[in-house]
């Protein structure tokens, strides 16, 4: 309960435009999220649920409109740019009968590491890891692990290159 209390806090509060990009990560930090230092993000940011499963590395950038999940851990490594509408969302259903086809709730981990780079409108799922270095392309939806150093677009996300590490 309080850690949904701190998510609609996060939500409302952090995510108000009257705070500059820096205020609003100390902000975060207050709520509970782990903000490893120099973090901006920008105006709207919501919660669905949550914050005390969110870490945010050195140097990451949020931009605005970006949405996480929560029920699972989901970790940012150092210098990760999210593009604006970013959504990370670690929580799903299993598949239900025919009477209910969103079954029970499951959710798992999403790391994004070290220097990645995620374009606007980019949705990943829960249990992917975004391999350091890499790039996904805006509107892409990744549902498995990518590699580091690579450019990833479309819907599912694949390999579209890699890049030089």
């Amino acid at each position: 309960m309080a850690g949904t209390v701190r998510g609609a806090l996060a939500s409302s509060l952090a995510g108000s435009p009257v705070w500059t990009p820096k205020t609003r990560a100390r902000l975060l930090r207050l709520l509970g999220v782990r903000v490893r230092g120099g973090a901006r993000v920008y105006p709207w940011i919501r919660f669905t649920g949550g914050v005390d499963h969110l870490e945010l590395g050195r140097g990451c950038f949020l931009n605005v409109n970006v949405t996480i999940g929560a029920n699972a851990a989901v970790v940012l490594g150092e210098r990760v740019h999210l593009g604006p509408g970013v959504s990370l969302l670690p929580t799903t259903h299993e598949l239900g009968g025919p009477d209910q086809r969103a079954g029970a709730v499951t959710s798992a981990p999403i790391t994004i590491g070290d220097g990645a780079w995620l374009g606007a409108g980019v949705t990943v799922l829960g249990g992917v890891t975004v391999g350091a270095g890499c790039v996904v392309a805006a509107g892409a939806v990744v549902s498995e692990d990518t590699e580091p150093d690579a450019v990833y677009g479309g819907l599912p996300a694949r390999l579209i290159r890699r890049l030089p590490g």
